[in-house]
C-alpha cells in the first residue's frame, strides 16, 4: 500500500512538542516488516519555507521504499496596508485557511496514485480527492477544554476580565473558530486515531464523533539509554545581553528535581517553584532543573504566574534553566533526577511521564485522567501544593518508597514501546 505522510509538523514550531516527536518515533521506529510491505511518500516544505533544515536528516529511512514530493508554501496574502485595514487581510488569510481545510491542503497536489494520507497535525488541512483515504491523528482539545486559561468564552472575557464588548467577541470567535476548523478537519478524514481514550472521549463529547470512525492507538516510549555519571550542560544565565549559556557540571550524587516541557498556563510551575522554595528554607540540598525551549530564564518564559514565581524565589540561583536540551542530556537527567515532576491539571497523553519511569525515576504528577491511563498506579498523583510537597519530601526520607517507585514505574512502560506504537498506527492507517 502507498502511503503519503506530511513531514511539515517537524519542519516548523510542532517539531520540538508532542506532534513533532510523534512523527519522528512513528518513523524512526517503524518495525522492518512495515518498511518492505508499503511504499511511503514524504511531502516536505521547500527549504526557505522551513524553520529547520532537511527532516530527513533526523528520519531513519533505512529499508524503507519512498520518494519525496514538494509542498508549495499554503496560500496566504502577504501584502501589508495601512492601521486597521489590516485586519482585511488577516480575515482574508483566516478564510484562506478554512477553505483548504473544506475543499483540501493546497500545498498538495500530487496524490494520484497514494491508497492513504497520514496526516500527524490534527491542525494541518487533510488533501484533496474523494478516492483518497485520509487518516487523522488527535491528541487532544486543551485550549477550548481549559477556555479559562486559553480560549475565553464571551462571558469569562467580559466578566471575569473585564474586556469591552468588541474585545470579548473576539474571544468568542477565536474559540468558536478553533472548535469549527477542526471540526471540518474531522469531518474530512476517514479514519480518526485518538493517542488516548481520554483524547477519544474528549472528541467525542466535542464533536458527536461516531465511535465506529475513532481508534485509540497509544503512544511508545523509546528504550532507555545509558550514559555516563557526570555530565556538563550548557545553563542559562541573564546578562545585558540577554540570555547567555555557560558550562555546568551536574554530578550523579547532586539531588535535583526535574521538569522538561513547555511553560503554558496548564503548567502550574509556580506550584513546583513554591515547593522548591520551601524545601530549600528548610535546609534541604537540592536544585531544581528546569528544561524545555522556553525554559532560559524567568523573563523568557510567557506565563505571568510562572514568570512571577521563578522572579520572586529567594532561591533563584538554584534553579537551573537549559533552555532545549539533547536526547542525551534529557535520558541523563531522567536516570540521576530525585523525582519528575509533572503539574499538569490537564493532558492528552504525558509522554515525559512514561520517559521518565522508563529510566526508573519517580514520578510525582497533578491527577489528571490521561495521566492515570498512561502511567497507572506508578507515580504519586497529588492534588495541590501541600501534597505536592508531601510527595518530594516522602522521596526525600524514604529510600523504601522510592525503589518501589522505580519498580513499579519501569514495570509500567513495559508495554508502551515505540516499535508496537508505530506498527499499530500503520496498521489501523492501512485497515
Amino acid at each position: 500500500m502507498k502511503i503519503g505522510i506530511d513531514l511539515s509538523p517537524i519542519q516548523g514550531p510542532h517539531r520540538m512538542r508532542g506532534i513533532g516527536y510523534t512523527l519522528i518515533n512513528l518513523i524512526n521506529h517503524l518495525p522492518a516488516k512495515d518498511r518492505k510491505k508499503h511504499e511511503f511518500v514524504f511531502y516536505t516544505l521547500p527549504e526557505e519555507s522551513a524553520d529547520f533544515g532537511d527532516p530527513l536528516d533526523i528520519l531513519d529511512l533505512h529499508g524503507m521504499n519512498y520518494e519525496i514530493r514538494p509542498l508549495t508554501p499554503q496560500k496566504k496574502i502577504v501584502r501589508r496596508l495601512p492601521g486597521r485595514l489590516n485586519l482585511v487581510i488577516s480575515s482574508l488569510n483566516a478564510l484562506l485557511a478554512i477553505k483548504d481545510l473544506r475543499f483540501g491542503d493546497s500545498r498538495i497536489s500530487d496524490t494520484k496514485d497514494l491508497d492513504v494520507f497520514l496526516q500527524t497535525d490534527q491542525s494541518q488541512s487533510l488533501p484533496a480527492g474523494r478516492r483518497l483515504k485520509k487518516v487523522l491523528i488527535v491528541y487532544d482539545i486543551i485550549p477550548y477544554v481549559l477556555e479559562w486559561d486559553y480560549l475565553w468564552s464571551y462571558k469569562t472575557a467580559r466578566q471575569i476580565h473585564g474586556f469591552s464588548r468588541k474585545a470579548a467577541f473576539r474571544c468568542k470567535t477565536r474559540r468558536w473558530l478553533y472548535i469549527f476548523k477542526l471540526k471540518l478537519n474531522i469531518r474530512r478524514a476517514d479514519k480518526i486515531l485518538a493517542i488516548s481514550e481520554v483524547t477519544k472521549n474528549d472528541f467525542i463529547s466535542t464533536y458527536n464523533i461516531n465511535r465506529d470512525k475513532i481508534f485509540v492507538t497509544p503512544l511508545g516510549v523509546s528504550r532507555p539509554t545509558v550514559h555516563s555519571k557526570d555530565i556538563t550542560l550548557k545553563r542559562y544565565f541573564k546578562t545585558s545581553w540577554g540570555y547567555q549559556t555557560s558550562p555546568l557540571k551536574l554530578s550523579s550524587s547532586q539531588k535535583f528535581l526535574l521538569f522538561v516541557g513547555g511553560a503554558d498556563k496548564r503548567r502550574k510551575l509556580q506550584d513546583l517553584v513554591t515547593v522548591f522554595n520551601n524545601l530549600r528554607a528548610s535546609g534541604k540540598d537540592i536544585k531544581l532543573v528546569l528544561a524545555g525551549d522556553s525554559m532560559k530564564g524567568p523573563e523568557a518564559i510567557s506565563t505571568e504566574e510562572i514568570q512571577g514565581a521563578l522572579k520572586t524565589s529567594s532561591y533563584l540561583n538554584d534553579i537551573i534553566f537549559l533552555g532545549f536540551i539533547d536526547d542525551i542530556s534529557r535520558d541523563w537527567l531522567y536516570k540521576h533526577a530525585l523525582a519528575y515532576v509533572f503539574p499538569i491539571r490537564y493532558e492528552g497523553f504525558g509522554l515525559p511521564v512514561l520517559e521518565a519511569m522508563s529510566y526508573g525515576c519517580p514520578v510525582i504528577s497533578y491527577k489528571n485522567s490521561a495521566t492515570t491511563e498512561v502511567a497507572g498506579n506508578a507515580p504519586l498523583y497529588v492534588e495541590n501544593t501541600n501534597e505536592l510537597l508531601s510527595a518530594v519530601q516522602l522521596i526525600l526520607e524514604s529510600p523504601t518508597k522510592v525503589r518501589q517507585m522505580r519498580e513499579m514505574g519501569l514495570k509500567q512502560v513495559e508495554a508502551s514501546d515505540w516499535t508496537k506504537a508505530s506498527h499499530n498506527i500503520i496498521k489501523q492507517t492501512t485497515t
